[in-house]
């Protein structure tokens, strides 16, 4: 009985809580309405379409597309169950895509029904929206000239440049329009002069008289012809393209074009009439219905209407109006808004669409460019965003346009007038620059920071009406020719110059604020103000100020032609998204940015995916290659490469697949593999907390082994291919005669491979060596048996060159690939010693270190006690080898001497750092400037990352960390040129990144690839081009030898990166290849790459929880073992104890133990001793005190010690054991980088970045 009762109880329960669930997707509004009467309602699906991807993707119509196929076919997916489940029952529904959501009436019984399906997420009232109400209306009937309102924004100033709007269209969502007014027609996209055709080009949104009207619509219903009942549409559009010819002209942009969708009864619309608008103007379809075509979108849209509390909107309608909004403004379209005639409070733009962060909402002024008193104010406190509003404002008081009748005119005022004033200055840029069109951000922020600057006494929300934007006016009123000068000036560079990704909280931030003097853009001109401040880029409130610095007492930066100030906001630590402003003009502002520990995470994976789309011989996929860059496995031809020396031998046919392209060609090197892979590599051995992840998006991730080692392997596994079976190594692959193919699978050019080179040989073992070194860290099967390989051919490749110290083979003398690979007699023997420094530490045989210690003063390094960006692979390698145990310690003291010295007194380094020689912060010597100057930039900041790693004076570490960091903020656009030196970063918050690169993928003129201003996608994100280059020049062809009158007339010289332009200003943003040579300037190449990536790395953390908190016994004591003879010990898988052991020397080992019943035992726990260079003390069997702590980059090292001092927690007999896998030790290091500690099963001893969960 007791049991049925329970029974019973559960099953009460049971629907009690699913209907709670139920109930609780129903809009409140539904659940107090007559639950006897239908009413309108909007059903939300769950499942809505992801459409990110489309922030890769170039221009309007691809996004436009894009967007479309993305929605249509989310919606096709997820809306089976609800539509099966409508048709059922016979009901009357429609289907919506721009938001996955179905409309209907439904009583409360329906409503409950729908609420139960699994695949609804809310179910709302279809609320009620109404257009913004003129103020007045005066009739002015009559033909007049240009308005006032129209010269008053310099349009007429842009028309006479030639630019009017021509090719643009304008989409309008109103009352309707009468479109065969004079004013209009002939603007009309469906009037060819002579007939209409309304299909695409007009659509009726309006079934039915709104509830709040009453009688019929004197239009109708659902019209296959525009009409307007009202007469607001038709005004408006008048003042975006109106002009009858007979000398009213009345609109912004005369030369553009016009679509409508009628949203309103009279004034009335719901969510569903808007967002049915919003739907068809991403993909206009004709009148009787069928599939929309996206390239039929409009450029911009105008928006004069919106929806107060009052007349049924809640958060639940602002957040499906939202995506209807953000979806369209996604596939390239412009939302133009009007702020709202509910002024002249604060805090009355309330309104949906206006409060929207993706609506450009406009407020309104009158002819002295006063705020008009109905205009609404900001900031936006309905949702609680304190978002500032209006954007921008323009004209909107006595604004004379069309309206129904012949010949028919009224004055209107109210920001429904001064909106469609923005909607055709957007028109009116695009014609002006057809590479905006799609690139919402960009116009917007060219009309934003043209605009002449307006400001009040009035103070709205945080910001003073005093600063620039302000909550009344925004940015300003919009100044046409301004805004269209700033979208021709293809040079443009910002003044403020910062991090366009931003920075971790506790970096030092520096922004850069130049007044060019010298170079393309001195014509431009700034001083800054006295103040400068950091705003919230949502609120635009000032959260940080501070007083510029001028540079060296306002002289010229030579390297630049320019005069520097820095502003130092390092104090700003606040994780948010901000930007910095000029304190009297906001409009002069930089970038935004972000402030997030992780900022730089998505940035590093990005770049280290150009790797994957270098891969030669597999096919590029999804997910591994974002949209648009998939492509079918290329060069399957070198599975029977040909030998160069005797290439119709078929018995000497040789599979060379895979392995990287070397840069911009399809060509494979070994010799140039060298500094990639070796900085990889030590990227890896000294940021392994940047690369711990196993999930970074290649075809390897969730193997066990990191991915960064994966993808190195992709490359070592092409040199294996390479390498002889004598162990010799063939040097390259390539062809005869350059071909550029696009994309790379297309290439079917017949591959050859070269003959096998000295060279070629040690590069081999250098890198296998290193390599080895690196696997064997892997607590891995697999990792742990390639680490074996990679030593025994290593050591087969050493050995041929050791035997054939002198074959040299000159690729370029036989037409086989683009660059000369064979290296010189110094750099030869410079890889020599590499690999013997790296053969040595994973062998300890000592006829490497023989070979080394006989060979390392032949090095520049040693020879001039200097060291080169140039020369970072032999420098560190032979840094690390005065690191290793049993070195010569009189050579191992001569090489830190020579590195210390270097970077301490010569003048490039440290001193030029100290006497602040670089304006921008990120030094290198002039005469070092030239091609590949980013590739040596990052080496110059590696320099440094060197120097902190092996503590060679660790008073400077500090120093050496922030300069260090201002060489990733170089790249990341603190620089002359205000460029990210990264490829299309767009989707990772850098506006202002490379837009092309010298690449055969990405080549010349490639619709889908070429540039990302004019191609559907541009290239790969991620690549960093060669950067600033005072060498460029035109081909020695030039001016009338290049073989056509085609080829001669590209013989121009460019300015830039020519014209006598400071070092660091000579880089242009193009790709037109020979005779223009633009490779010299902007060819990418993996070790450009690779330099990169090292540097970047070491301000990436990527580690995460391996034990979880709750597991963890935190400490910030040492733990001292008294005891002789005793230790911790770890437990490996399979259960079996080792105990950490310490020699004589300080040499770490461990030892198969059992525990004793006097030992501790810590069970389903590990050990977290959370203090930085914390340990383990234990004693050497001659009693010696020894502290067993971590090293950078998870090196356990050891540490004498003459007594126990400072805290420690005392183990007093018998050992301290770490039971039950996959528990450890967890020590921190002295860059509070935590590593858990754990043994395998045959007791190898393995250290893995972690979390500090402290």
């Amino acid at each position: 009985m007791l049991r049925k009762i329970n029974l019973i109880l559960l099953f009460h329960l049971l629907t009690f809580f699913m209907t709670a669930q139920i109930v609780a997707k129903i809009d409140q509004k539904l659940k107090i309405a007559d639950r006897s009467k239908k009413l309108e309602i909007v059903v939300v699906l769950k499942d809505q379409a992801d459409i990110s991807d489309v922030k890769n993707i170039k221009g309007k119509d691809a996004k436009a597309t894009f967007v479309y196929e993305s929605l249509i076919k989310k919606a096709d997916q997820s809306q089976k169950e609800i539509i099966e489940f409508l048709h059922q029952r016979g009901i009357s529904f429609q289907s919506y895509y721009i938001v996955n959501m179905v409309t209907l009436q439904a009583d409360w019984d329906l409503i409950t029904a729908i609420a139960s399906l699994s695949s609804v997420s809310s179910v709302i009232e279809d609320g009620n929206f109404v257009m913004q109400t003129p103020v007045t209306d005066k009739k002015e009937n009559g033909s007049r000239t240009i308005e006032w309102n129209i010269s008053h924004i310099n349009a007429p100033a842009v028309w006479n440049m030639g630019y009017t709007g021509q090719g643009v269209v304008i989409g309008g969502q109103d009352t309707g329009y009468e479109w065969n007014d004079p004013v209009l027609i002939n603007k009309y996209r469906g009037w060819n002069g002579i007939t209409a055709n309304h299909n695409y080009n007009w659509h009726d949104a309006i079934d039915s008289t709104h509830a709040f009207n009453a009688g019929i619509n004197p239009c109708g219903y659902q019209l296959a012809i525009p009409c307007d009942d009202n007469n607001h549409g038709t005004h408006t559009m008048g003042t975006m393209i109106g002009d009858d010819g007979l000398g009213n002209q009345t609109g912004v942009a005369p030369g553009a074009t016009w679509i409508g969708c009628r949203n309103m009864e009279r004034g009335w619309g719901t969510l569903s009439s808007y967002v049915e608008c919003f739907q068809w103007f991403l993909a206009p379809y004709p009148i009787a219905g069928g599939a929309g075509d996206p390239l039929k979108m409009p450029h911009v849209i105008n928006n004069s209407w919106g929806c107060p509390p009052s007349e049924g909107c809640n958060t639940t309608n602002f957040a499906v109006m939202e995506t209807a909004l953000n979806n369209l403004r996604n596939a390239g379209c412009v939302i133009v808004v009007s702020a709202g005639n509910a002024g002249s409070s604060c805090s009355t733009v309330n309104d949906p669409a206006a409060i929207f962060s993706g609506s450009f909402s406009v407020g309104a002024t009158n002819n002295t460019d006063a705020i008009a008193g109905f205009s609404s104010r900001g900031p936006v406190t309905v949702d609680g965003s304190n978002r500032l509003k209006p954007n921008i404002s323009a004209p909107g008081v006595s604004i004379r346009s069309c309206i129904k009748g012949t010949n028919a005119f009224a004055s209107f005022n109210g920001t429904s007038m001064a909106g469609p004033h923005v909607a055709g200055l957007v028109a009116l840029l695009i014609s002006a620059n057809p590479e905006l069109a799609g690139e919402v951000d960009k116009i917007e922020d060219i009309i934003e920071q043209t605009a002449v600057p307006k400001t009040t006494t009035e103070n709205c929300g945080p910001v003073s009406g005093a600063t620039i934007p302000n909550n009344t006016f925004g940015f300003g009123r919009i100044d046409a020719l301004a805004a269209v000068n700033r979208a021709l000036n293809q040079l443009y560079v910002p003044t403020i110059k910062i991090d366009q990704f931003g920075y971790r909280p506790n970096d030092e931030k520096i922004a850069i604020l130049s007044d060019p003097q010298l170079g393309y853009n001195s014509t431009d001109s700034y001083t800054p103000s006295p103040t400068i401040v950091v705003k919230n880029s949502s609120t635009f409130q000032v959260v940080f100020s501070g007083s510029p610095v001028v540079w060296n007492s306002g002289s010229t930066h030579s390297q630049s032609g320019d005069r520097v100030w820095r502003f130092d906001f390092s104090s700003l630590t606040t994780p948010g998204i901000y930007h910095i402003a000029d304190g009297n003009s906001g409009g002069i502002r930089s970038e935004d940015f972000v402030i997030n520990q992780n900022i730089y995470d998505d940035v590093l994976k990005t770049a280290f995916n150009t790797f994957y789309y270098q891969r030669c011989g597999i096919a590029k996929v999804g997910p591994f290659a974002k949209t648009g860059y998939i492509d079918a496995v290329c060069h399957i031809q070198d599975a029977n490469c040909r030998y160069i020396n005797d290439p119709n031998n078929i018995s000497l046919y040789k599979n060379m697949t895979g392995g990287w392209h070397d840069a911009g060609d399809y060509n494979k090197y070994v010799n140039f593999a060298y500094k990639p892979v070796n900085d990889l590599l030590w990227s890896y051995e000294i940021n392994p907390q940047a690369w711990v992840s196993d999930n970074m998006n290649i075809p390897e991730s969730n193997n066990g082994i990191p991915d960064l080692l994966d993808e190195i392997k992709y490359e070592l596994d092409w040199m294996i291919k390479m390498q002889d079976t004598d162990g010799g190594v063939f040097c390259v692959v390539g062809v005869q005669n350059h071909s550029s193919a696009s994309p790379p699978s297309v290439d079917n050019t017949v591959r050859y491979y070269g003959p096998k080179s000295t060279a070629a040989s040690l590069t081999t073992a250098a890198s296998f060596a290193l390599a080895a070194k690196q696997f064997r860290k892997i607590d891995n099967p697999t990792a742990q048996t390639y680490a074996t390989t990679l030593q025994t051919k290593a050591i087969q490749a050493w050995t041929w060159a050791n035997n054939n110290p002198s074959v040299t083979y000159y690729n370029a003398s036989n037409n086989l690939a683009a660059g000369e690979q064979e290296v010189d007699n110094y750099e030869r023997d410079m890889r020599k010693l590499a690999a013997a420094v790296y053969l040595y530490d994973i062998t300890n045989d000592n006829i490497y270190r023989t070979y080394v210690e006989n060979n390392y003063n032949t090095s520049l390094l040693i020879q001039a006690n200097f060291v080169y960006p140039f020369e970072n692979v032999i420098q560190l390698s032979l840094l690390y080898f005065s690191h290793l145990i049993g070195v010569n310690s009189v050579v191992a003291t001569n090489i830190k001497n020579a590195f210390r010295n270097s970077m301490q007194n010569s003048s490039g380094n440290f001193p030029a750092v100290i006497s602040d020689l670089d304006a921008y912060k990120a030094h290198v010597e002039t005469q070092n400037i030239g091609w590949g100057s980013n590739h040596t930039k990052c080496n110059h900041g590696n320099l440094y990352q060197i120097y902190h790693h092996f503590n060679l004076n660790s008073s400077n570490n500090s120093l050496a960390e922030k300069t260090m960091s201002h060489y990733v903020h170089y790249m990341h656009g603190v620089n002359p040129n205000g460029l990210t030196y990264l490829t299309n970063m767009q989707s990772l918050g850098s506006d202002r990144s490379v837009n092309t690169i010298y690449h055969s993928w990405f080549n010349e003129g490639n619709t889908l690839w070429d540039d990302v201003r004019t191609s559907t996608y541009g290239p790969a994100p991620g690549f960093i081009p060669g950067g600033p280059n005072p060498g460029w020049s035109l081909d020695g062809c030039c001016p009338s030898g290049c073989g056509s009158t085609q080829n001669n007339n590209l013989c121009v010289t460019l300015n830039p990166p020519g014209g006598n332009q400071p070092a660091l200003k000579t880089y242009n943003d193009w790709n037109t290849g020979w005779p223009q040579n633009s490779w010299s300037v902007t060819e990418n190449a993996i070790y450009y790459q690779s330099a990169y990536l090292f540097l970047l790395s070491s301000m990436v953390n990527q580690t995460t929880t391996i034990i979880s908190p709750t597991k963890q016994i935190t400490t910030d004591n040492d733990l001292y073992i008294s005891s002789l003879g005793k230790g911790v010990i770890l437990t490996s898988p399979n259960n079996s104890k080792y105990k950490m052991n310490v020699s004589n020397t300080g040499l770490i080992s461990t030892l198969p133990v059992s525990v004793s019943g006097s030992s501790s035992k810590l069970s389903n726990s590990s050990l977290n001793i959370n203090a930085s260079e914390k340990g383990i003390i234990t004693r050497s069997p001659n009693n010696t005190l020894w502290r067993i702590s971590i090293g950078k980059a998870g090196e356990l090292k050891t540490t004498s010690l003459g007594t126990v001092t400072g805290n420690y927690t005392q183990q007093q007999s018998g050992d301290f054991s770490i039971e039950n896998t996959p528990n450890g030790l967890i020590l921190q290091d002295e860059n509070n980088i935590c590593y858990l500690i754990s043994v395998n099963d045959s007791g190898t001893i393995f250290t893995t970045p972690t979390i500090c969960n402290n």
